[in-house]
């Protein structure tokens, strides 16, 4: 995927977005990277199938699509812009050593982009829940209902689990939706859901193991 049809704005936007676990508000981008993705740089991202945005309230949400992380994987191994400086020249360096651990260790950037923003227990957690889908699942990719899942999390704090479920989801072979059949759904599933951007979430499935 090429980079030459974005600007410096808009690649050191959509970076930020890859930094901050590839999902944030414009109030989040504006505090950590100094920039809002709005206008014609959110319009031009959107248009390219790289970043999805969602108004919530007087503000909009983004997130990296695949092709959005795909787009960041790419920008790895990219050349700094032109106007970067010696330091942009430096950064990208750094990005292209980046590119290298993560071809040497087998990582994904959306894996290691979660395991360095997340406490350790938190990632132990995320392993626990993991354990738990593939104990359910028959296969991967089969949904499994957080009713069936919730229960062997070895009493984990149901803040902690909801918490890092919603952390889980922006990995690229993560998948929480709603129930499609609400008539089908019990009190305890309802229960049992994790809300996403004010959405209740009933089905998890993970792609592979």
């Amino acid at each position: 995927m090429t980079t030459t049809a974005l600007g410096t704005r808009e690649r050191a936007l959509l970076l930020g977005l890859m930094t901050l676990g590839g999902s944030a508000s414009n109030t989040e981008l504006k505090d950590r990277i100094g920039y809002a993705l709005d206008g014609p740089a959110r319009r031009r991202v959107n248009g390219l199938g790289l970043v999805t945005s969602d108004r919530q309230g007087r503000t909009y949400h983004h997130t990296l699509t695949d092709d959005g992380w795909g787009w960041c994987v790419d920008e790895l191994e990219g050349a700094a812009p032109a106007r970067g400086g010696s330091l942009g020249r430096t950064l990208y360096q750094v990005l292209g050593l980046l590119r290298s651990y993560l071809d040497a260790t087998d990582l994904s950037l959306a894996e290691f982009v979660m395991k360095s923003r997340t406490p350790s227990h938190d990632n132990d957690l995320a392993g626990t829940i993991r354990e738990a889908y593939w104990r359910l699942a028959r296969e991967p990719q089969d949904w499994v209902l957080l009713t069936r899942l919730r229960p062997h999390l070895g009493g984990a704090p149901r803040d902690a689990v909801d918490e890092t479920l919603r952390q889980m989801e922006r990995l690229p072979d993560v998948h929480l939706v709603p129930e499609a059949d609400q008539k089908t759904l019990t009190d305890a599933d309802r229960e049992a859901a994790v809300v996403v951007s004010g959405v209740s979430k009933h089905l998890l499935a993970i792609e592979a193991r």
